[in-house]
């Protein structure tokens, strides 16, 4: 497994940790964004479980993230583009939650 990925996936299983630690793992998450298309099914398969993972998790990492950082503030300082939604927690904690199926959520390690 890509090294990014695996470092992403272990991220997302700890909302607990501190919001420098959820800034890195952004950061992270952006550099997959720019090697997607070159990842196995099996790796995209287990980014968007990943992936889901955060999202449902959203309002716990953004906690930790607003007590070291604005979000805002990031957003217009490292420019991301708009398909990065990672860096929009602040703004997805304000939607309605979509049901989300278990088997979904959970990221496999490949």
């Amino acid at each position: 497994m890509n090294a990014l990925l695996r470092h992403y996936v272990v991220d997302v299983e700890h909302p607990d940790v501190s919001g420098f630690e959820h800034l890195e793992m952004l950061q992270i998450r952006s550099q997959l964004a720019e090697l997607e298309a070159t990842l196995y099914p099996r790796e995209r398969a287990c980014l968007d479980a990943a992936d889901c993972r955060l999202l449902q998790q959203a309002a716990a990492f953004h906690a930790a993230l607003a007590r070291i950082t604005n979000l805002a503030e990031e957003r217009a300082r490292r420019q991301p583009p708009p398909s990065h939604w990672w860096w929009y927690l602040d703004v997805l904690v304000q939607l309605p939650t979509p049901p989300v199926q278990p088997a979904e959520m959970e990221p496999v390690l490949v």
